[in-house]
């Protein structure tokens, strides 16, 4: 039988303020701070924008064809991958991906952090009777 989780609502506010905390910590990270930027420049440029919305309209067309059990025609998969290209030749846009790897292995790395705490919360976690 599985036990009920404890009440303690001190136990869950210092939770959620260890999390604030957190994420103030990441939020002044230099990999946040380029991804922030690199976003800020991408949206900044007009042509890399307007790439990107044409690429938006190219996939909604060819998910709806998906969508019916069609295959999407030959021209709007051969647009897309054109535009994509595109898409990826813009420095920005490289930027941007650098950018968002980089943050994703720092989020990789502090949720593996949870988990060991989490594991070691676990392990040492003395269970007195009620």
């Amino acid at each position: 039988m599985l036990e009920q989780p404890e009440n303690d609502p001190d136990r869950r506010e210092r939770i959620t303020e260890k999390a604030e905390e957190l994420g103030r910590l990441i939020s002044q990270t230099a990999e946040y701070r380029y991804l922030q930027a690199a976003n800020r420049e991408l949206s900044d440029d007009r042509d890399a924008t307007e790439l990107i919305n044409r690429a938006r309209d190219l996939q909604e067309r060819a998910l709806a064809h998906l969508e019916r059990g069609e295959r999407p025609p030959e021209d709007v998969r051969e647009q897309l991958d054109e535009v994509r290209g595109e898409i990826q030749g813009k420095s920005r846009y490289q930027s941007l991906v650098a950018a968002q790897s980089n943050f994703d292995k720092l989020m990789d790395r502090v949720n593996s952090a949870i988990g060991r705490g989490m594991k070691k919360g676990e392990e040492s976690r003395i269970i007195l009777p009620s």
